[in-house]
């Protein structure tokens, strides 16, 4: 063999390599919910058909500490959570041949009078769904979200379930004038547009209001965009 065939052949296999590690799929996964009682076993199913590849195993933090607390072959786990407040619960996947991918999700344990949660939805086109919705457990007034917008996104509200709206710096500000009754529900919606340069950023925000008195939660559920 020449050296010149030879150095293609190596090239070829290089290329190869870090083209298989580059292919790792997209990471999800579904809780049964996002606010479980302290102390109650609730499963984490991990979704499947996102993966390029067949999982080798699928490793879970529960505590936010960045150790993985569970490795296992099958896609579903239980887990309880000892204590109250809010966690985020890491899903790594590993793909074999070096391909991983993860997936981080907020999770409210324990009673709450105002919870929300954060489904975002990527487009085809490259622009991204994100709804918020709202869950009141008791009468609760001046009801507010804030969401930090990733810099270098535009965004544009398509509902705001008749609520205030207004953007300061990076952060997009909603508020109702009324009260939410203990049962209702409210599900505002805002597209995302990337712009030349940005990446998968995360997302974060607060949810507000007064049951009478002041309660305020971050915002469960989906914390990054997508690819």
């Amino acid at each position: 063999m020449n050296y010149r065939l030879k150095g293609i052949l190596i090239v070829a296999v290089v290329l190869a390599s870090f083209g298989l590690v580059a292919l790792a799929g997209t990471a999800d996964y579904s809780p049964a919910t996002y606010n479980p009682a302290v102390g109650e076993d609730i499963s984490f199913t991990a979704c499947q058909s996102c993966l390029s590849y067949g999982a080798v195993s699928y490793d879970w933090d529960f505590d936010g500490d960045g150790v993985y607390d569970v490795s296992t072959p099958d896609p579903t786990v239980e887990h309880a959570f000892a204590e109250a407040g809010f966690v985020v619960v890491t899903l790594r996947v590993d793909e074999g041949g070096g391909r991983y991918a993860t997936c981080r999700k907020g999770i409210y344990v324990g009673k709450t009078p105002l919870f929300a949660v954060r489904k975002v939805t990527p487009d085809k086109s490259g622009s991204v769904l994100v709804e918020i919705t709202v869950s009141a457990y008791a009468s609760v007034s001046a009801v507010g979200v804030e969401e930090t917008l990733p810099i270098g996104w535009q965004w544009e509200i398509l509902d705001a379930a008749n609520a205030l709206t207004k953007k300061e710096g990076q952060n997009l500000q909603i508020l109702w004038m009324n009260p939410i009754e203990a049962g209702e529900t409210r599900t505002i919606s805002y597209r995302l547009y990337p712009s030349i340069g940005t990446g998968s950023p995360s997302l974060a925000g607060t949810i507000a209001g007064y049951a009478p008195e002041l309660v305020k939660a971050t915002i469960c559920g989906d914390l990054n965009i997508k690819k």
